[in-house]
């Protein structure tokens, strides 16, 4: 795949403060209005019209319910993330100071090591983004091939024609349902609302993903700091050691931005994935599979990479919280003065102290809480299929 290549190797999250540009969440504060327009738009496109209007029938309701709980997931995040800006700002600009701090005062191998990652998330955004237009695109165009081939392909024109919808609503008082002019004009409306919801998703995952691995970056280069110390002079060890206890708590300062920035939308996700998880294979297991299938395994596919991405990054956040614990144990400690043990010592019992993200304070995010959300949502599961 040929990707545009990264102009500035030292930048951090270029690529992502671009998008964000575009949505209004980042640079000049008076274009704000941007990501208000996109929510307005939304919420005139698909809430209004799952609420004001309800659905035909109890399957399309379930889908209906799942579809809304889905996209509002991306919107209200969004939409709490936009209220923390003044935290976000911070913690970007700790970051860039951070890394500016790696690139001109410390040994190569750091540096080195920042450069790649900023190669690796600055490539892993880029791709993600073509993959998420790739699914945006499918879940348009699948709608749209199956209910015009299967109305050419009718000879009786007294025959009815289902129509897919990339969205189970009523569209105002459009008749899509039933009229083929009407479902054509909702396809056209359709073609910009599913890329919206394909853009504000995907920023929100980006957002995400992107932050939690510069803070897990820069606890990995606080420990590589600290077993670079042995071989600094004997005469400026103890100063290197107390800029790293420094850049330690810099580095703190920025997880704790982090956890503040996105705890209520970690917590939102958490509850609505579950939601979403067993309304939706409610709606499969109830319907059978069918030309609506290919539609809700998307949904199902992203909400399930979604979630768990955040829980692997929150897991590898507090695994490199405690590698400064370890670089600790491992530095030849013993050779140091009396008064630089004493500075390790309690280095050492703060990296001790688990470190992550949370959702809403109440767990933290991790791969063993994605397990037993799997366990609790088929629970769940189970006990709505016996009420159908």
């Amino acid at each position: 795949m040929v990707l545009p290549k990264l102009k500035d190797e030292t930048a951090v999250m270029p690529f992502l403060l671009r998008i964000q540009t575009i949505a209004g969440l980042w640079g000049d504060r008076s274009q704000r209005y941007r990501f208000y327009l996109i929510f307005s738009y939304f919420c005139a496109m698909v809430v209004l019209p799952k609420v004001l209007f309800g659905y035909p029938d109890l399957e399309i309701a379930v889908r209906g319910t799942a579809e809304l709980m889905f996209e509002s997931n991306a919107f209200f995040g969004m939409l709490m993330f936009s209220f923390q800006r003044d935290n976000y700002e911070r913690l970007v600009h700790q970051l860039q100071d951070l890394a500016a701090l790696v690139l001109q005062d410390l040994p190569t191998e750091l540096g080195e090591y920042l450069i790649s990652v900023n190669r690796r998330v600055d490539r892993f955004s880029k791709i993600y983004c073509c993959c998420h237009f790739s699914m945006a695109t499918f879940f348009w165009f699948m709608p749209v091939w199956t209910t015009y081939s299967a109305y050419f392909a009718v000879r009786n024109s007294t025959e009815p024609v289902e129509h897919v919808l990339h969205l189970e609503e009523e569209l105002y008082f459009l008749h899509i349902r039933t009229s083929m002019a009407h479902y054509t004009f909702y396809v056209a409306i359709m073609w910009p609302t599913i890329y919206t919801l394909g853009f504000t998703g995907g920023t929100k995952l980006l957002t995400i993903f992107s932050n939690v691995k510069y803070c897990s970056a820069m606890l990995k280069l606080v420990a590589l700091r600290i077993h670079c110390l042995a071989r600094v002079a004997q005469d400026r060890a103890e100063k290197e050691l107390n800029e790293i206890i420094s850049m330690h708590q810099r580095v703190l300062d920025c997880v704790f931005l982090l956890e503040t920035t996105f705890r209520w939308v970690f917590f939102v996700q958490f509850i609505q994935c579950t939601m979403i998880w067993c309304s939706l294979i409610l709606y499969i297991a109830v319907t059978g599979f069918s030309s609506t299938v290919a539609n809700v395994c998307v949904q199902i596919i992203l909400v399930t990479v979604e979630t768990y991405g955040y829980c692997y990054f929150g897991t590898d956040l507090t695994t490199e919280s405690y590698s400064v614990a370890l670089a600790i144990y491992d530095s030849e400690w013993y050779k140091f003065s009396i008064s630089m043990r004493r500075k390790l010592r309690l280095l050492l019992q703060r990296s001790q102290k688990p470190l992550g993200v949370t959702a809403g304070k109440f767990r933290f995010v991790n791969v063993a809480q994605f397990g037993k959300m799997l366990k609790m949502s088929y629970s769940f599961y189970v006990v709505l299929k016996e009420q159908f």
